[in-house]
């Protein structure tokens, strides 16, 4: 067959892969070379057609911004130390205080006692804490008439308002275990009006949000009676998943058996063996209890603070790890 011939063919295909005429040179010395005739196969699909090659996709880059970094440690109200752990490339504290800036709210969950409240008040020493229950209503938040000891009532505001009023973070611990219907008081802040109305008391009438104002949430998705529904995970922006970072706890000066114990429970955990483990909060108060009351009585402790159903798996891991046989604390 003439180049002309081939040309004109590669013509009447523009763009095709591959060329009309590179298929029809190769069938046609196919039986003179093994390789051509397997590369013919390779390329027919199984309905009969030429197989064109996969388009490579673009890759786009991913662009991250500066990382964000603040000292090692921050003060608590309490006077204990924090130390700060990564968010991604950037500090959790530094993380939050930017978010704060940019009102992007965040949602913090993860298990009691990882290091939820401790972040959020390093984060901001002057933040306002309400508990959350199954049991909380609107006046929780809000604010409600309470008795004078006159026998009189008075009006007192409650924790959101008095954030609002005086332009400072609120944090809501376990908002997961209130009704949906409470956290309206709430949400009315954080919807860019940042004005709330309050029925309860027409002379407090409508509040404003000050400059400063903000909301920090934080729940345990596992404990019973959790709802987080979607008009709750739409207004918090940033979440994230703490856990304990188990060399910080040795780097805290906790034991080493210890460390050992809670991290064989938390793949326990993960797997569903169990549904509790040590974190970081229960870490440091073994510490604390080994150096007054010793280890055997600390193991004896931790092992009675573990729920009921997971304590037959504790005490065992708490046997392997130390070598000795370990049982809650009975009196």
């Amino acid at each position: 067959m003439s180049t002309v011939v081939l040309d004109k063919l590669d013509s009447m295909a523009p763009g095709a892969s591959p060329k009309l005429s590179d298929l029809f040179l190769k069938a046609a010395g196919q039986h003179l070379n093994e390789d051509v005739s397997s590369e013919l196969k390779s390329m027919v699909t199984p309905q009969g057609k030429v197989a064109v090659r996969a388009t490579v996709k673009k890759v786009v880059p991913v662009v991250s911004a500066d990382a964000l970094v603040g000292d090692e440690t921050y003060m608590r109200p309490n006077g204990e130390k924090y130390h700060a752990r990564k968010w991604g490339e950037h500090d959790d504290v530094q993380v939050l205080r930017k978010a704060h800036q940019e009102m992007q709210f965040i949602l913090l969950y993860g298990a009691p006692g990882c290091g939820k409240t401790a972040l959020v008040q390093a984060a901001f020493p002057n933040v306002i804490s309400v508990l959350g229950t199954g049991d909380a209503e609107l006046a929780d938040f809000i604010g409600g008439y309470v008795q004078t000891p006159s026998g009189g009532f008075t009006w007192e505001d409650g924790p959101l308002v008095k954030a609002a009023e005086e332009g400072r973070p609120l944090f809501i611990d376990e908002i997961g275990l209130i009704d949906p219907k409470v956290l309206s008081g709430v949400y009315s802040l954080m919807d860019g009006t940042n004005e709330l109305t309050i029925t309860a008391n027409p002379e407090r009438g409508t509040i404003k949000a000050k400059e400063g104002f903000y909301v920090i949430a934080a729940t345990n998705p596992n404990a019973p009676g959790v709802r987080l529904s979607e008009a709750l995970l739409s207004r918090f922006v940033l979440q994230v998943e703490m856990s304990t970072d188990f060399m910080l706890a040795k780097k805290l000066g906790a034991p080493q058996q210890i460390v050992v114990v809670a991290q064989n429970l938390s793949r326990r955990q993960q797997s569903g063996e169990c549904g509790w483990a040590p974190q970081m909060r229960e870490l440091l108060a073994f510490r604390d209890i080994s150096k007054t009351f010793g280890t055997k009585f600390a193991i004896a402790n931790i092992i009675a603070a573990a729920p009921e159903l997971d304590r037959p798996v504790v005490a065992d891991v708490f046997t392997r790890v130390y070598g000795e046989e370990c049982r809650p604390a009975k009196i």
